[in-house]
């Protein structure tokens, strides 16, 4: 089998042109290098696996399907820069995580202004006004 070129740094520069994801058709012997490593961080969108290269900025994220790729190339590579990658790369996931912590946090804090278990000295008080009935 022939091995089929090709270029990963001009689809990298097609997906920062585009701003948008490139889709590349699955050939005989078409192979991802070496420098990319597959990887769990991602989004799933259905694939097969995913991979990423290890440039900390500008990182180009693979993900294979059965017939095809779909890159596009991320600003930051979680690898290296996670808060900058949730926060520019992912903005949506991350608002929903910021969301979802302060709303515990005041789910908590209510719960805990309820005063829903006695203090033991409020608790021993009203042991003895039982006792005096």
């Amino acid at each position: 089998m022939t091995e089929f070129n090709l270029d990963w740094e001009e689809i990298r520069s097609q997906c920062i042109q585009q701003g948008e994801s490139v889709r590349i058709d699955k050939k005989p012997g078409l192979s991802l290098p070496s420098y990319f490593h597959e990887t769990n961080m991602g989004i799933s969108k259905g694939e097969l696996r995913q991979f990423r290269d290890d440039n900390p900025t500008q990182s180009l994220h693979i993900h294979e399907f059965s017939d095809h790729y779909l890159a596009h190339v991320d600003i930051f590579n979680p690898k290296f820069h996670p808060l900058a990658h949730g926060i520019l790369d992912t903005p949506g996931i991350t608002l929903a995580i910021a969301a979802g912590t302060i709303s515990a946090f005041l789910i908590a804090k209510t719960f805990k202004d309820l005063e829903l278990v006695p203090f033991e000295e409020e608790f021993s008080q009203f042991q003895e006004k039982e006792e005096e009935v």
